[in-house]
């Protein structure tokens, strides 16, 4: 890949931001198939990225006004992955607790343990011996 310029890595930024922005917005409406059809994108930008920056020097080195516009804009994209990456957390955090609780339904309303989780048939009583107050 030949060096890349100013303009030319601030527009790979922008295409980030955009994407992220995107994916904010698609969790927020609850659309994960939106999601998941950015990630190969998402993760073909933030290696493009890398590579890019690897020597930042050439970029963001001097004091000139491309390089501040660079660092402002990579500041920006900063923010937005943080965001992004709280979102995902809390977006898979709801969802093992979704899955928690349907499991602890279907536990719940089995078939009082006459089957084993696998199907197959339970030995042993059913249910728990139950003791009677004679005395009376």
């Amino acid at each position: 890949m030949s060096e890349m310029t100013h303009v030319e890595a601030a527009q790979l930024i922008d295409r980030l931001a955009r994407l992220l922005r995107d994916e904010i917005a698609a969790i927020g409406q609850g659309q994960l198939a939106r999601v998941e059809e950015l990630y190969p994108r998402k993760t073909e930008l933030l290696g493009e990225i890398e590579t890019a920056f690897g020597s930042a020097e050439k970029y963001l080195g001097r004091d000139d006004p491309q390089s501040q516009k660079l660092r402002k804009k990579l500041d920006d994209l900063r923010d937005l992955i943080h965001t992004d990456l709280a979102l995902l957390k809390r977006m898979t955090q709801a969802t093992g607790d979704v899955a928690r609780e349907i499991e602890r339904i279907r536990d719940r309303q089995s078939l009082r343990g006459l089957y084993d989780r696998d199907g197959t048939p339970k030995e042993g009583p059913v249910t728990p011996s139950q003791r009677f107050d004679k005395s009376i």
